[in-house]
Order: C-alpha cells, then sequence, then structure tokens
C-alpha cells in the first residue's frame, strides 16, 4: 500500500511526468520528473511512470525514443522549432497518444498509434488515426496491411508525399492541401473531402477511391496498375498507362455538352476608380465553363490590384471571391485554385474583373480556355 509520503509525492508529480532536453536531469528519485526538477533521461522517465503507475509524459524538447512506448501519453505544448522532435526510432508505440508535438521517424510494433494536433515531419509506417496535424515535409509513408484514419489534416510545406503502400483501409478525410500519392501496390485508399493539387505517381495496384470538393487530380504516366474511381467536383489529368480510371466527377459530365472556344489573352490593365473585365459571360440563354485561368501584374509598388469574381446569386450578379496582388506575391501566373480555391467556374453570367486601389494603371496580362452550350 502506498505511504503517506509515496501518496504526496505524487501528488507533486500531478499524475504527470515531466522530460525536457533542455533542463532536465538524470535520476529516478524524488522530485525527479516533476515540473519544478525534469529529466531529461528517457529511460529514467519509464521507471518512474512503472514505479507510480503513470502513463502521462509531458515533453519539452528533442527526443528519441530508445525503448519499447506501448500505451503511454505524450503531451507537448505545440512547438515552433522544428529541431524539437519526438523521432519514433522504430519503437514499438502501440495504443499510444501523441499531442501537440512535432513527431518523426519510424512507428515500430503491429497496433495502432494517435496523433491530436501534431506537426508530422519524416514519419514512416505510420499505422493509427491523426486529427488536425500538418505535414511539414520528409517521408510520410503508411503502414503495409494497415489501418490508417486521417482526418482534417493539411500540409505547411509547397506539397506533402505520402508513400501509399498497400494499407488495408488508409482514409484521408477532409485534406486541404497539395498532396502527392506514390507506390500504392495494393490495398485501399480513399480520400473524402479531398480540397487541392492531387497527384497521383507510380501506382501499380490496389484501389483509390477520390470524393473531390474542388481538386485539380493528375495521374502520372509512370500509374501502370490499380484503380482509380474519381467523384464530385474536380479536373482531372489522365497520363496514366495500364491503371483503370473511372472519372465520375461534374467537370466530366460537362465536357460532352460543351463547346470548346480558342484561348483568350488577356492584355489588360488595373485602374483606380473603376474595373476592367478580365472576361464577362453573360449572353442571353448561353451557358458557359471556365476551364483555365491565369493573371500576373506587374509590381503595383504600394497599391492592390484586387482580382474579383462575380457569379449570380438571386439571379444577381454578386462579387463572391476577391484576391489580392500586391508587391509581395505579383510575381506568379495565378490559377483559378490559386485566386478562388476552385478548379473551375461555370454558369449563365460569369466575370472576373481587376482593379487598382490607386495610383497605376498597371498591366495584368495571362489567358483563359473556356466552352459554352445554347
Amino acid at each position: 500500500m502506498e505511504d503517506e509520503v509515496g501518496r504526496l509525492n505524487r501528488i507533486d508529480y500531478g499524475d504527470m511526468i515531466y522530460f525536457d532536453a533542455d533542463r532536465g536531469i538524470a535520476g529516478t528519485t524524488y522530485p525527479i520528473g516533476t515540473a519544478g526538477m525534469p529529466s531529461d533521461v528517457i529511460a529514467d522517465v519509464i521507471t518512474i511512470c512503472a514505479a507510480l503507475g503513470l502513463d502521462q509524459i509531458h515533453v519539452h524538447g528533442s527526443l528519441t525514443l530508445g525503448a519499447s512506448m506501448e500505451h503511454y501519453n505524450f503531451h507537448g505544448d505545440e512547438h515552433e522549432d522544428i529541431t524539437d522532435q519526438l523521432d519514433l526510432n522504430g519503437q514499438d508505440v502501440d495504443g499510444s497518444h501523441i499531442s501537440e508535438l512535432i513527431v518523426t521517424g519510424a512507428q515500430g510494433g503491429t497496433g495502432l498509434l494517435t496523433l491530436i494536433r501534431c506537426v508530422v515531419n519524416a514519419l514512416t509506417v505510420f499505422n493509427g488515426r491523426m486529427e488536425n496535424c500538418r505535414f511539414y515535409g520528409g517521408a510520410f509513408s503508411f503502414k503495409d496491411a494497415g489501418n490508417i484514419d486521417i482526418d482534417d489534416c493539411e500540409n505547411i510545406i509547397s506539397v506533402a508525399t505520402i508513400t501509399v503502400q498497400a494499407p488495408t483501409l488508409a482514409s484521408i478525410k477532409q485534406y486541404a492541401g497539395n498532396l502527392i500519392l506514390t507506390l500504392q501496390d495494393g490495398g485501399v485508399c480513399r480520400l473524402e473531402g479531398f480540397k487541392g493539387s492531387l497527384e497521383i505517381d507510380e501506382m501499380t495496384g490496389g484501389t483509390l477511391n477520390v470524393y473531390a470538393n474542388g481538386a485539380d487530380i493528375t495521374i502520372n504516366a509512370d500509374c501502370s496498375g490499380g484503380t482509380i474511381n474519381i467523384y464530385g467536383n474536380a479536373r482531372v489529368t489522365d497520363n496514366s498507362g495500364a491503371t483503370v480510371v473511372n472519372d465520375y466527377t461534374k467537370e466530366t459530365q460537362l465536357d460532352s455538352l460543351f463547346q470548346e472556344q480558342p484561348d483568350t489573352a488577356v492584355n489588360i490593365t488595373a485602374i483606380a476608380g473603376g474595373e476592367t473585365d478580365v472576361f464577362d459571360l453573360n449572353v442571353a440563354n448561353t451557358r458557359y465553363i471556365v476551364r483555365n485561368l491565369r493573371l500576373k501584374c506587374v509590381d503595383p509598388g504600394v497599391d492592390t490590384v484586387t482580382v474579383r469574381l462575380r457569379e449570380l446569386i438571386n439571379d444577381v450578379s454578386t462579387i463572391v471571391s476577391t484576391f489580392d496582388i500586391t508587391t509581395a506575391n505579383f510575381g506568379t501566373y495565378y490559377t483559378l485554385m490559386d485566386m478562388f480555391g476552385i478548379p473551375y467556374l461555370a454558369g449563365d453570367d460569369l466575370q472576373v474583373t481587376v482593379r487598382a486601389s490607386g495610383g497605376g494603371p498597371y498591366a495584368v496580362t495571362g489567358q483563359y480556355s473556356h466552352g459554352l452550350t445554347t
């Protein structure tokens, strides 16, 4: 039975052992491991946890696991220094829960790991659940025959790459950003509510189901097997070889109805006090689809050039989205996805304009392509 001293010590620990790579010390005797005197040796932390029957560990600084740590709970403080990482180091972390830490390394064991509000950097052989996490960079891979659930995550670099392999089921829900799925050779992978740019690379087997919510999808020529089913709102470029691609997207259905028009160059100026049309498509009894638009503005200096999108709302042409070009971002040809978060436009009255906040005129160049049906 726990004596009075042991009970008081346990209260001082607060049901959590503290690890701090920067200011911790070695040892297993009280008060080492408390918030006031954290440990800097993970083996000592394990010993203290076992002695007190605890499984909660607060982590500060860089930590590399050196032994199996099943059914532990690791807590961080949303570290912003990318070098302060929790390295799984191939250790068994079955049933463990990690929150608000930067996680890296290979996941060991055969069970499931849970990551909540973490930054993921070069994490491999992942098997488990991930929620509200951000992909920073490096290799990321699923475990063969694993069960993966990724919910409401995004990348904080230009593009994240996931090596799919052959999971029993990998479900990626409500992902936003630019994503590459590569080397799927079996199993089932499913994207639900995906929004952004998706590249599918070197797929040789298995099934990939994509339920898009405003996506630009490219299937590369090195895809030579498996089946891809695509649904929802997306633009699909299929360069694949022997991969079976079933394209059920809205845009594909529209393609059979619209007559393609020649590409139109954009050479206009943005002025202060008025709007200049990039295009204004509104002929009676005509429906339009704008498949591609790229715009670039010269440096507006201290001013701002605003790109405005108008569509019909309750049968009235209404500004539904805007995008600002400033001296900080003018050097890019922006797409529909960049400016308005959608891969194409469709409707009876579509208008895109530019307007300067002052000064000018500022030259705006670009190109767009569209189709129409009457």
